[in-house]
């Protein structure tokens, strides 16, 4: 089966000088395409971070991640931006939608957020 996700060494720290903290140390693992993984942890163990460096909402602090082959953590801003155009979607918890917008407007406002990035 081929790979579609490869996690290399990453790392995370939140925070400065001062006060750091590291939320991922050193994170390995592969899924191959057809595969369903579970992440577990306790709280504060890193996995919303583990997932949101996955999915470009945030960026590693060291390491690689490839999806389908392709380093996404060696993406600029527009070539992300792209990617998650083209390449992901998103199922989140929460709706995450404006409850002062209609259904139409929620719609169009993650396109008027893309073209306002370019």
């Amino acid at each position: 089966m081929a790979q579609i996700l490869k996690v290399e060494n990453v790392e995370k720290y939140y925070g400065n000088k001062g006060s750091l903290t590291k939320a991922l140390d050193q994170v390995s693992f592969e899924v191959s395409e057809g595969e369903f993984v579970g992440i577990m942890g306790a709280s504060g163990s890193g996995k919303t971070t583990l997932l949101n460096c996955i999915s470009t909402i945030d960026r590693v602090t060291a390491g690689h991640i490839y999806i389908r082959g392709k380093d996404i953590t060696a993406l600029k801003s527009r070539q992300l931006a792209k990617f998650r155009r083209e390449e992901l979607g998103f199922l989140f918890q929460d709706y995450n939608l404006l409850d002062t917008l209609t259904a139409f407007e929620n719609i169009i406002l993650d396109y008027a957020i893309y073209f306002l990035t370019l």
